[in-house]
């Protein structure tokens, strides 16, 4: 169990660079767009759709990260009304409807991918399955990541998320 963990954790910690990596170039590339568009007067149309991609892989990259430190937004008042065992309870079996949901998002992720295999992106004219892998890629991660909190949850090494 613990191996797996590590294993994860060390995922975590590449997806994170990558994270910092693309929340940096979305920043360049609307400061780009702002700055061509108002100084110089010259509208650049491919930065604000690679903005758009790029935010894709980072909303699904962060959702992954924020699930393995349970981070995520969440109505506490019947978890902070119940005993330790029952919070347990509750939180496995709220983190396998978010598995079962992530694996519908992974699935019809890759359907998605086949549709548009033969598009391409309308100023980039790259293949739109580039941008629609983010949806997959995150998926997978937010399913790994729920993994992580239930086997750590289960080893006794962390406290049930009470905050």
């Amino acid at each position: 169990m613990q191996r797996a963990i590590k294993i994860i954790d060390a995922i975590n910690k590449i997806v994170s660079i990558v994270l910092s990596v693309l929340l940096a170039a979305m920043t360049f590339l609307i400061v780009t767009q702002v700055f061509t568009r108002y100084v110089i007067n010259v509208s650049l149309t491919w930065t604000e759709e690679a903005a758009r991609y790029v935010m894709v892989y980072a909303v699904f990259l962060g959702a992954a990260l924020a699930i393995r430190k349970q981070k995520h937004v969440a109505i506490k008042i019947l978890s902070e009304s119940i005993n330790e065992q029952k919070r347990k309870l509750l939180q496995l079996i709220v983190l396998l409807i978010c598995i079962a949901f992530f694996f519908i998002l992974l699935v019809k992720g890759i359907d998605m991918m086949e549709h548009v295999s033969k598009q391409k992106s309308p100023a980039l004219r790259i293949p739109m399955t580039i941008p629609y892998a983010g949806i997959p890629i995150g998926a997978g991660l937010l399913i790994l990541n729920s993994i992580a909190v239930i086997l750590e949850m289960f080893s006794g090494k962390q406290e049930v998320n009470q905050s």
